[in-house]
């Protein structure tokens, strides 16, 4: 995969992350609930709404580090097959991860957030190996 198609995939991931906690807020609140800017601080959200909404967080928050290492790669032209796959594998790992964390099962989703983290990481070792910084 590109780093470009890699990127591409992460927002979408992302996308249907964000349409997925809204539709199930919708679908658990009613639809009025997404419109009111008063709502009720006190309601009681299931444990899969919760971890819904902790996977699109967590989702935001690995974007600060893995969407400037794919566009660093990707404007510097990194050409490295290896470099490449692990693009693909971050997805998969992201990918694996948000559908590990919304079964709640403990420890399941960690495989997967060090597939993309490794991935990652192996990525600015091939941007600082290919001399280009």
């Amino acid at each position: 995969m590109t780093f470009t198609a890699a990127l591409i995939a992460f927002t979408l991931l992302t996308m249907i992350l964000l349409a997925n906690q809204i539709f199930f807020t919708y679908a658990t609140q009613g639809f009025g609930y997404g419109f009111s800017s008063n709502r009720n601080a006190d309601v009681q959200q299931s444990a899969l709404a919760i971890r819904i909404a902790n996977t699109f967080r967590n989702q935001t928050e690995s974007a600060a580090y893995i969407v400037p290492v794919l566009a660093v790669a990707a404007i510097i032209g990194l050409d490295s097959s290896s470099a490449q796959f692990a693009a693909t594998l971050i997805i998969i790992g992201r990918a694996l991860f948000s559908v590990l964390y919304y079964t709640g099962l403990p420890f399941a989703r960690v495989p997967a957030f060090g597939l993309a983290n490794l991935s990652t990481l192996y990525i600015v070792f091939e941007i600082f190996q290919s001399g280009l910084l």
